[in-house]
């Protein structure tokens, strides 16, 4: 084996894998660079001992036919060829049907990137368990893990984001994280193999490869040594990370028939990194799957201290929190309540939390006066009224006549796709009608849309 081949073997065998006769290894290749140096690097390895090799690559169908159905190709021709040179290869392909990425991301209201993610990890999860798998290969490198860090870094991630990429989650090992991309094109270089390019590695839009493309080459000519300190910062980060595991293992959290729950009193006396830490363990136990805004917890602590263990009820997304009989609630909402990612009557004066911030209604002139604490307008109510995400089929009325549906409103303001779940409406209750008064996209930056009386 060649010193690529041995780094990819070394750190398999930090995992502990034993390469018995029984074991059964897959690896996602997607035609690039990197999948396809960790493909012949294993077959190599794998042959030694008179292992099989499974293969998946996934055409998730969302570029054109020719370039994406071209990368499935590309992967199978590359299996066939070593099969016929002696190697025990096996290759899948799943192809998904066009449109259902971009499907997916419109219910799950998430980028297309990441509905192509979770896409691609229910095949590999499929393939997993039809081939019995004891373990499949992902191709992350440490350019990768190095983009990740930045990434989670400049999104304000947690202390466990910033652990960035793990080289084993479950069946799934990465191999290759201490192995640059400049030694993968090496390899393949030195041994004549080439490799599909996705088009859309030089698109800026999207976060990773802004990084990769701008920020990256300015850290390497400014900032020597950046990427060994941000490995070592990232060693830092899990240390202290194991540290707050210990301590949120130790919290105790209830489940029963669906419903999480914990006391009030003992979540108060913990530290604020291990109150946002619970909550975000009982949301996802209560099957909250989207990432919890880091400023919708603060204020749910706020409230949790403010309430002195009164009953209140809050929504986000999926899941109902409730406080009552001095025990926080959590239980995940039916498909019908699902439609709407936030929603409460406000039915009196007060402090309302929501994901968005705080909404302060209060009497100025005898009128009631509605002001949501991130935007700083204020703006007239009747009691009682509804604060929501929007539904598709959402209109607002315009100055003159006619309506104008919520989603066009949204792109002209060119609000993205993740977005619009936390701009908030403002409906009011009186009237056959229910008109939506108010749409506050300021809470994030963009235009107000008020309907004048």
């Amino acid at each position: 084996m060649c010193k690529f081949e041995n780094e990819v073997k070394q750190s398999l065998d930090t995992l502990n894998i034993d390469f018995n006769s029984k074991l059964r290894i897959g690896v996602a290749v997607s035609g690039g660079a990197d999948s396809v140096s960790l493909l012949f690097a294993l077959s190599n390895i794998l042959s030694e001992y008179n292992l099989p090799l499974f293969v998946i690559t996934v055409n998730h169908n969302i570029r054109p036919e020719n370039e994406t159905a071209g990368d499935a190709e590309y992967v199978k021709k590359i299996c066939d060829s070593l099969k016929a040179a002696g190697k025990k290869i096996e290759c899948s392909v799943f192809n998904l049907e066009r449109g259902k990425v971009v499907e997916l991301a419109e219910i799950r209201k998430s980028g297309i990137e990441e509905s192509a993610r979770f896409l691609r990890y229910e095949c590999f999860n499929q393939f997993i368990h039809d081939n019995e798998l004891d373990y499949l290969c992902l191709a992350h490198n440490k350019n990768d893990q190095l983009e990740t860090i930045l990434m989670r870094f400049l999104q304000g991630g947690t202390l466990e984001s910033m652990k960035g990429i793990r080289i084993q989650r479950g069946h799934f090992i990465r191999p290759m994280l201490n192995i640059s991309r400049n030694e993968i094109e090496d390899y393949l270089n030195r041994n004549g193999i080439s490799w599909r390019t996705d088009s859309t590695n030089s698109d800026t839009q999207y976060l990773r490869n802004k990084i990769r493309l701008n920020l990256v080459p300015v850290l390497d000519e400014n900032f020597p040594g950046w990427q060994q300190t941000l490995l070592n910062a990232r060693t830092h980060f899990e240390d202290d990370y194991s540290v707050i595991s210990e301590i949120l293992e130790a919290f105790k959290i209830n489940e029963h028939e669906g419903i999480v729950s914990f006391p009030i009193d003992v979540f108060l006396k913990q530290p604020k990194a291990i109150q946002i830490r619970i909550l975000i363990k009982a949301g996802n136990m209560a099957g909250e799957s989207n990432r919890i805004p880091y400023d919708f917890l603060e204020d749910l602590i706020k409230s949790i201290k403010e309430s002195s263990g009164k009953s209140f009820k809050k929504y986000f997304h999926s899941v109902e929190i409730t406080i009552k009989n001095n025990a926080l609630f959590i239980k995940k909402l039916s498909k019908s309540h699902t439609e709407l990612d936030f929603f409460d009557i406000i039915e009196e004066t007060g402090s309302f939390l929501f994901p968005f911030g705080n909404v302060n209604v209060f009497m100025e002139n005898e009128r009631t006066m509605v002001m949501v604490e991130k935007s700083g307008k204020a703006f007239e109510m009747n009691l009682p009224f509804i604060v929501r995400s929007a539904r598709l089929d959402d209109e607002v009325e315009m100055s003159e006549f006619g309506k104008k549906k919520i989603a066009d409103v949204y792109s002209d303001w060119h609000v993205d796709e993740d977005s619009r779940c936390l701009i908030p409406l403002f409906q009011e209750l009186s009237g056959a009608e229910q008109k939506i008064k108010c749409v506050i996209g300021s809470v994030l930056g963009y235009k107000d849309w008020i309907v004048r009386v």
